[in-house]
């Protein structure tokens, strides 16, 4: 019984030491869209410039202009990248 609880005391601990590459989110109005880079205007007026894709570019000139929820991923040394736009709600 106790060897059984120790290894799951064990597994547990390693799931838990395990962080996942997850995607940031960031909401604000989407002002521009460039070949390269996307520009968000934040609700404390802050600017955010993410990089973009050609397909992820396409995605993003629907939402210019309006409120919009972008999933990205930064890695470090890197410019984040932007993953998929979404309206806010």
């Amino acid at each position: 019984m106790r060897d059984c609880c120790l290894g799951i005391l064990i597994a547990l601990i390693l799931v838990g030491a395990v962080q996942p590459c997850l995607a940031e989110e960031f909401s604000g109005k989407l002002e521009r869209v460039d070949l390269e880079t996307v520009t968000l205007v934040g609700s404390n007026s802050q600017k955010f410039v993410l990089q973009v894709n050609h397909d992820n570019r396409k995605q993003a000139a629907l939402f210019l202009g309006k409120w919009v929820r972008v999933d990205f991923q930064s890695d470090k040394g890197q410019p984040p990248v932007a993953i998929r736009f979404r309206p806010c709600q």
